[in-house]
């Protein structure tokens, strides 16, 4: 998110109020305080709507991490695939059978070979990640700094 651009948005629009009122010095000055005084407010206002995208993004990309990043004062998003659980990939013991009609095993295949994975894992991420989603989402919370 690039906040400068809403920063000169906001700044255009006050100066053009300040040209419609006659250019009077006072206000003039008042209206240069006023907007030293918003410029923080509008960092955090961004701040704010890259963890709300955040969320939503997240609710969307199921299997993903979606992290709000703070660089150079300017917040955006990353996106991560999320890591199998440790309790998953500790022992692959329990079996299970699945009949399928034919043409979803190959959508199944075709999904593992375009990621470059093994049908098996393939199915454990994909299975882990879409039974332990909501439960991973569940009260998360975003971190991170903001510089003023």
């Amino acid at each position: 998110m690039d906040t400068s651009t809403a920063m000169t948005q906001i700044e255009a629009s006050v100066e053009q109020q300040i040209l419609l009122g006659g250019g009077d010095p006072q206000t003039e000055a008042a209206a240069r305080v006023l907007l030293a005084a918003l410029e923080p407010a509008i960092a955090r206002l961004a701040l704010d709507l890259a963890e709300q995208a955040a969320v939503e993004v997240a609710s969307q990309l199921p299997g993903y991490e979606v992290e709000v990043v703070v660089s150079g004062g300017e917040p955006s998003l990353r996106v991560r695939q999320e890591e199998i659980d440790s309790a998953v990939g500790e022992s692959l013991d329990a079996r299970l059978t699945l009949r399928l009609p034919p043409r979803i095993k190959e959508m199944i295949e075709e999904a593992a070979d375009e990621r470059g994975e093994s049908l098996n894992t393939w199915m454990v991420r994909t299975i882990s990640s879409k039974a332990g989603g909501a439960r991973r989402r569940a009260g998360r919370s975003v971190e991170g700094t903001m510089e003023t």
